[in-house]
């Protein structure tokens, strides 16, 4: 039986299905190649590449360890997924700086510090709007109603998007700069996704009693969750006792 919990505690609870693993890290490293594949534009061999590839590799062979086995994994991907965010913003950025320099012919470093800088400020603010809502008491309500979220993906993605707007205005790079651009919108989910899914799975370590609890098929196989969950099914149908007949009396 279910333990019960608060609204926070069922927020950080919410664990994705066993079921949904496998595709889910294909589906993520996928979406991370599209910026990894724009390193290989020459020159081919830059330190832009190694990284990115590298980056890659980790979150490959980590997948591939974590889906040996979904069932029980369901709190190591809560890591995996906020890890992804940092390595998907990381590699969005290595994306944006081989356009900046090797592509687009940039020499000066400020275009570099001052992008880098700006992807920290984003990571900042996206952990102080969460660690805010989250101790006032009123993200869980939001969030359920996608307002948060979608709040600070809206003005962070305005933000960096002007960023580069101003940068395309003043370097004179126009519209090759306006396609960097577009890398942005990857970064910002990556952030997002880091500080909520990291938050979660310290949340998660701290209380793993009462997840268990919670969730008592945690960790367990498939075939025992299923024979579980026909039992539960079973225990919920249990006929009720017959009814005798009364029998007449002769007079």
């Amino acid at each position: 039986m279910s333990a019960k919990i608060s609204e926070e505690e069922q927020f950080h609870f919410r664990l994705i299905p066993a079921e949904q693993i496998r595709g889910g890290i294909v589906c993520f490293l996928f979406i991370m190649l599209i910026p990894a594949l724009v390193t290989l534009a020459a020159p081919m061999m830059s330190v832009y590449m190694y990284v990115a590839a590298a980056v890659w590799v980790v979150m490959l062979l980590w997948g591939i360890g974590l889906s040996a086995n979904p069932y029980r994994s369901e709190v190591g991907f809560v890591l995996y997924l906020g890890i992804y965010g940092l390595a998907l913003a990381v590699t969005c950025q290595i994306a944006i700086l081989k356009m900046m320099y090797d592509m687009a012919g940039v020499e000066s470093i400020l275009y570099g510090l001052s992008s880098a800088a700006v992807m920290l400020l984003l990571l900042l603010v996206f952990y102080v709007l969460h660690f805010r809502a989250l101790q006032q008491g009123t993200y869980q309500s939001m969030e359920r109603n996608g307002s948060v979220g979608k709040a600070a993906l809206l003005f962070a993605a305005i933000g960096y998007t002007a960023y580069y707007v101003v940068v395309a205005v003043t370097g004179d790079l126009g519209g090759f700069v306006m396609g960097m651009a577009a890398f942005s919108v990857l970064l910002i989910l990556g952030l997002y996704m880091a500080v909520v899914f990291i938050q979660r799975y310290m949340f998660i370590q701290n209380n793993m009693d009462k997840l268990k609890a919670h969730y008592p098929v945690l960790g367990l196989p498939k075939e025992q969750r299923n024979a579980a969950f026909l039992n539960k099914m079973n225990q919920g149908r249990t006929p009720a006792a017959p009814h005798r007949k009364s029998k007449k009396r002769r007079g």
